[in-house]
């Protein structure tokens, strides 16, 4: 069964959720993605006692760390639309008693107004049919003062060291554009200004791609997407994917992918 990263919003569908979780801890264990998720807790600003919301926890790893950052008295509540990710999560977070996972649809969240003390979300929004309502929700959960931390990739600025430019920019392009929103990381500042979050920070990470990274965005699955929207050439197609194999072989694959990490903060209550 070939599987497609874009639809990592449906995993249950697919009926490969192993898939997926091997994707996400192979890229949790990369150095570059380590960086990123070790600013944004810092930007969460967590302290004991406080109750962080984790949208789109996925295997529950992130939320484990916050969990001990907020311990004993604190917790936190991972959501996710897949089943198959939630039961993975709790399986990983055995004998933690601070920390709670639930299948949600994070678009409408069914808790009470301000019950958080941050919320954060960490490459969950590209694959929710309306990212500014799930931020809007997030920030309605979250206390007047707290902290709202975001992180999200740009499709476009995926590089690699490909020989033929056009070819390696209409692959990307395909994978870009198979998005909704495939800009959403540069759309993230300008959407949560928008929201009214105040003290808007901005940080971009460049993420090294591993070939197993790399090749579920830029392999067979978008070449053939490609093909099929006529955007390449059968041909040229067959001639990407050799190309990212020789790559492979030779020991000269090498792709990043930019990301930029937003936060905010909500406004206090006027007295």
């Amino acid at each position: 069964m070939s599987t497609h990263l874009a639809e990592f919003g449906r995993i249950d569908q697919t009926r490969d959720a192993a898939y997926f979780i091997r994707f996400l801890d192979e890229a949790s264990a990369q150095p570059s993605m380590q960086a990123y998720k070790r600013h944004m807790n810092e930007l969460l600003e967590l302290k004991p006692g406080m109750e962080v919301l984790d949208v789109g926890c996925g295997t529950g790893d992130d939320a484990r760390v916050m969990a001990e950052r907020v311990a004993p008295t604190g917790l936190v509540v991972g959501i996710d639309n897949s089943q198959a990710m939630i039961e993975e999560a709790h399986r990983r977070a055995q004998g933690l008693s601070n920390i709670a996972f639930r299948v949600i649809d994070a678009a409408k969240l069914p808790m009470h107004d301000e019950c958080f003390h941050a919320s954060r979300a960490d490459r969950s929004l590209m694959h929710v049919p309306d990212s500014k309502q799930v931020l809007a929700e997030m920030i309605r959960v979250t206390k007047p003062g707290g902290r709202i931390v975001v992180f999200e990739v740009d499709f476009e600025t995926l590089t690699i060291d490909a020989q033929d430019r056009l070819l390696a920019r209409k692959i990307i392009h395909t994978w870009c554009d198979g998005f909704k929103n495939g800009w959403l990381g540069r759309s993230m500042p300008r959407i949560l200004r928008e929201l009214g979050l105040r003290e808007i920070s901005v940080t971009p990470y460049v993420m090294i791609l591993t070939p197993g990274m790399a090749l579920p965005l830029l392999g067979a699955a978008t070449t053939q997407r490609a093909v099929q929207n006529g955007t390449v050439t059968l041909a040229e197609g067959q001639t990407w994917l050799a190309h990212l194999d020789e790559l492979q072989r030779t020991g000269r694959f090498f792709s990043t992918m930019t990301g930029f990490l937003v936060a905010g903060r909500k406004g206090k209550l006027e007295h």
